[in-house]
């Protein structure tokens, strides 16, 4: 056989190679699509909860309680730009420490350990607002909210 056909020779690429075209090229709109989306919506939600072992806390408030919540929280951290700029330079100094020919493990503990003190101070700062918010609830608000915690911490244990 030969590649010519009753018109001529043949030209244009083989059916292999027009097929993996086409799903090379729906794999690259899959991950454009992916990127996009992590770009537009901000990346996967955190799942575990708030840190500092709050998330029990956090799960047995009511929606409207979160959301009063959060909203004290972002007024709260809005005013804290040092604090992010803080940890904006202690990752990049983590990052260039990964890059180095030579790895320096106490630098890195170092970073590691200021990184963890700015992480401690935000848990510090929800707690503390988690705890005036407490105070702000009324006698069955706080019973209810402490039977609902209750329950979630009961569930988390089986």
């Amino acid at each position: 056989m030969s590649d010519e056909t009753e018109t001529g020779p043949r030209t244009g690429a083989p059916r292999w190679m027009r097929v993996l075209l086409v799903v090379s090229l729906a794999l690259n709109l899959l991950v454009v699509g992916a990127a996009a989306g992590f770009a537009i919506k901000g990346g996967p939600k955190m799942r575990g909860g708030p840190p500092g072992g709050m998330g029990a806390m956090h799960r047995a408030l009511s929606e409207e309680e979160r959301s009063d919540l959060k909203k004290q929280m972002i007024r709260n951290f809005r005013g804290r730009k040092d604090e992010r700029e803080a940890f904006r330079q202690e990752m990049t100094g983590l990052v260039t420490l990964l890059r180095a020919e030579e790895f320096d493990a106490g630098a890195a503990a170092d970073g590691m350990a200021r990184v963890r003190a700015l992480f401690d101070d935000r848990v510090a700062a929800a707690q503390t607002l988690l705890i005036a918010y407490w105070g702000e609830m009324s006698p069955a608000d706080r019973v209810a909210y402490a039977d609902r915690l209750e329950q979630e911490l009961q569930r988390r244990r089986r």
